[in-house]
């Protein structure tokens, strides 16, 4: 799935090219120097039952330039200063010594002096202090994919819920005062296609369906800003959550050809074909090829080609813009639109490099802040513990 993925951003990543500036990202090297990596990320994989379960770090940098880095599945939260100096892992715990906190989430930002993580699987978000005590707990009733702090009691949520035979992903906004929720937007997946009643399968229809829910929120010269991938519309709300303005963004949006999803859909196909082999369950076996046999039949069914829409991630940039990539997770292919709030307009393109990292420009590893690049990334050609926490400036 991994390698067909590539492909299909691949795809979107060749409709995007344009002359872009290459933007050099320059490591300064006095930010966290004499830190003990290996010891402050000493596990590259975080893990599940033994089992590696990903890069899965978190990197928030706050408005005082003091940076927490959260491990993935575990109750560890590393303390950076604002030169990047480690001041100590942070382990979450309640003044009640019977009482455990669960499934610990990534910390998503501050409310005043409380940190906040993002809710677990059963809407618990712990606000906790500088020594890791759990001081309050607020609950939601839905899956929370991203949260950003708007104000000392407001907070933005990209989550979701399930709705009838549909998902129905949303960005609300949170009154941690009063508990109250507003809804701002929202887009429905459909969860009910049954293979054996409509008998074949296209893949660029399921991942545009999947991306209309790929809700993109940043905060702005004090404004709220959602976009939203496959609309290419960007949204402007207050704190308190009322719509201000509404625009298109003014490039266009990038289009699959038939022979680009022709392509997609047979590199999916053997993909299932090179699993085959592997299987020694009789009962997934016939599966596997039913499956098979819904995409081959999807192939004659692309007809005409599909707009899969403006970008597919979108952070926070320097000033008020906000960069709009089309391929963000490949080091090298990550062309981005740079679009300015105040203008209403896109002001020019670029692409980073690096030659110390393997850029990994996610929105839980690269954050922009005054003016400079902050990332968990990963050095070039190293041996043993690779990924520091990095601060760059940009030529």
């Amino acid at each position: 799935m991994r390698s067909l993925l590539f492909i299909i951003v691949l795809a979107i990543a060749s409709c995007f090219q344009v002359d872009a500036q290459v933007i050099t990202l320059i490591t300064d090297e006095t930010y966290g120097k004499g830190n003990d990596w290996d010891k402050i990320f000493d596990t590259y994989y975080d893990t599940v039952g033994g089992r590696p379960y990903g890069l899965r770090k978190q990197l928030v940098v706050f408005d005082d330039g003091k940076a927490i880095v959260s491990h993935a599945t575990r109750n560890k939260y590393s303390l950076f200063d604002s030169n990047g100096k480690f001041l100590k892992d942070i382990i979450l715990y309640f003044a009640d010594k019977g009482k455990k906190p669960r499934n610990l989430q990534p910390v998503e930002g501050k409310l005043g002096n409380l940190y906040f993580t993002r809710a677990n699987n059963t809407g618990d978000i712990y606000l906790f202090d500088d020594k890791g005590l759990i001081v309050k707990e607020l609950k939601i009733k839905y899956q929370a994919l991203e949260m950003l702090t708007l104000d000392d009691h407001h907070i933005a949520i990209f989550g979701g819920t399930s709705w009838t035979n549909k998902w129905r992903h949303f960005v609300s906004v949170l009154d941690t005062k009063t508990g109250k929720e507003k809804i701002l937007c929202d887009a429905f997946e459909d969860m009910s296609t049954d293979l054996k009643s409509k008998g074949y399968y296209i893949y660029t229809e399921n991942r545009k369906e999947e991306m209309k829910g790929h809700w993109q929120i940043a905060k702005v010269n004090d404004k709220l800003i959602v976009s939203n991938p496959i609309d290419g519309l960007v949204r402007t709300y207050d704190f308190s959550g009322n719509k201000i303005s509404e625009k298109l963004l003014d490039w266009e949006p990038q289009t699959l050809s038939v022979e680009e999803q022709i392509t997609l859909q047979n590199a999916r196909i053997q993909n299932l074909k090179d699993e085959l082999p592997n299987i020694t369950d009789e009962r997934i076996l016939p599966k596997y090829k039913e499956l098979i046999s819904y995409y081959e039949k999807g192939n004659q069914r692309i007809k005409e080609p599909i707009n899969m829409g403006w970008f597919t991630m979108a952070i926070r940039g320097n000033d008020d813009n906000i960069l709009f990539f089309g391929d963000a997770e490949e080091s090298g292919k990550n062309t981005f639109h740079t679009y300015s709030v105040s203008k209403g307009q896109s002001i020019s393109e670029g692409s980073f490099q690096c030659k110390d990292y393997n850029l990994a420009l996610t929105k839980k590893r690269f954050v922009c802040h005054n003016g400079f690049y902050y990332g968990i990334q990963e050095l070039k050609d190293c041996k043993g513990m690779p990924l520091r926490l990095v601060k760059f400036r940009a030529e």
